[in-house]
């Protein structure tokens, strides 16, 4: 490795382990005075989040950044599936955003699934899942994933058990298919022995992430479907979860694993990861999924960010949009969940008035050490949302902005009654 390099990641890992502990607030400029914040790119609640930008290269596209993964020294890790390439973005300046990117790995296939574990980067892609070091250099820990048909291979994890489990997907988009390692999340070793289907069932796996002990997935639907539904699932071993059999309620799928949430067909969710930091009411123990939307179709019923909260039995209590958001009397940003596919029909003006994501697509999503949320988009963007600080919040109370029986009021009732339909 070049002496330059080495001291470059050697002063990254000496500012890291020099960082306040991860429960500790970290105390930065008002959102304002900080030359990285977009004040006025993607809405939020800026009483809550200040946005800054990581990366603007539109000269990587189509799809520069498809998953994102924070390693133990603060590196961001980007996949860069159609030029077979991982970056690394890294803080240059010393502000605690990363802002530098470099090349960490290339001539992979299709990377498009990243999970760091034990001072090594995992990447899956195509039929490959590779181990990468420190220093960029690959192994190919397995070359015989099922591919080259149908959805790209997608999430990555490493369970408690340091076992490997990387989700594949359908051959085609709806129809019957005999290799039971498609559709499916798969278990391994981490050198990619004693491969086993974990569960079954599903279309598009696009992303997998752990909370509250359990593995969760995402799914979803053919477009112009009768009765479809993309789907927020949580992973059961040895579960069949209905695909393709069940899609529209076509047969009978009593054996089938219900969704623990639903969003309508179109919302195209694509990633998703714990968020177990306490940085404002109601964000402590939640679960952020990227709804990366369908440009074929006309309702935006994706396009967002959402953070899910859960009551003590692992049920969604709701979601609340936190991008784009923008608050106006009568349109909160929070829905609460009664089983019906979620729509956010409130926030599509939001899009086309040119403060959310519209045209471009969110696609994937990460969480660091302190609560910072970094977000990939197509047009080749990342931006960090950064918890604001205590003193900055209190500025705006938030209970003006999210009604009482919401986990995001300050003084939340969960006996206080929600409204139905605040999506219509």
């Amino acid at each position: 490795m070049p002496v330059a390099a080495l001291l470059k990641r050697l002063c990254a890992l000496l500012l890291w382990l020099c960082l306040p502990s991860a429960a500790q607030e970290i105390e930065l400029p008002a959102c304002s005075s900080r030359p990285t914040a977009l004040l006025h790119f993607i809405y939020v609640d800026h009483a809550r989040w200040c946005v800054e930008g990581v990366i603007d290269a539109p000269e990587l596209e189509p799809y520069a950044f498809t998953a994102l993964e924070v390693a133990a020294d603060g590196s961001l890790y980007a996949a860069r599936p159609l030029a077979g390439a991982v970056m690394r973005i890294y803080d240059s300046d010393g502000d605690q955003l990363p802002d530098a990117m470099e090349l960490h790995a290339d001539d992979l296939s299709l990377p498009n699934g990243l999970a760091a574990h034990a001072g090594a980067l995992y990447v899956a892609g195509g039929a490959h899942i590779y181990a990468i070091d420190a220093d960029g250099a690959a192994q190919t820990i397995v070359d015989d994933l099922p591919a080259g048909t149908g959805f790209w291979t997608g999430g990555l994890a490493i369970d408690a058990d340091e076992r490997l489990l990387v989700a594949v997907g359908a051959p085609c988009n709806h129809c019957d298919y005999a290799d039971p390692e498609r559709g499916a999340i798969l278990s391994m070793n981490l050198d990619g022995s004693d491969r086993r289907v974990l569960a079954s069932g599903f279309r598009q796996p696009a992303d997998l992430a752990f909370f509250r002990g359990s593995l969760w997935t995402l799914d979803s639907a053919p477009l112009g479907l009768a009765g479809g539904v993309d789907e927020l699932n949580r992973v059961q071993e040895g579960g069949w979860y209905g695909f393709p059999d069940c899609l529209g309620g076509a047969a009978d799928c009593a054996d089938a694993q219900p969704p623990v949430m639903t969003f309508a067909t179109g919302a195209a969710p694509s990633s998703l990861a714990a968020y177990p930091h306490d940085t404002h009411p109601g964000t402590k123990d939640t679960l952020l999924v990227v709804l990366r939307g369908e440009p074929t179709v006309v309702d935006i019923v994706g396009y967002k960010l959402i953070m899910v909260s859960f009551d003590e039995n692992d049920q969604p209590l709701g979601a609340a949009v936190i991008a784009p958001y923008v608050w106006e009397s009568g349109r909160q940003a929070w829905l609460p969940y009664h089983g019906e596919p979620l729509r956010f029909r409130k926030f599509m003006h939001i899009n086309e008035l040119g403060f959310g994501f519209f045209p471009q697509q969110p696609l994937a999503i990460a969480v660091n050490n302190y609560g910072w949320i970094y977000l990939s988009m197509t047009g080749g963007q990342i931006i960090a949302l950064r918890p604001r600080n205590t003193a900055n919040q209190a500025e705006n109370d938030p209970g003006e902005r999210y009604p009482i029986w919401t986990p995001f009021h300050p003084d939340y009732d969960p006996a206080a009654p929600a409204p139905r339909n605040l999506d219509r």
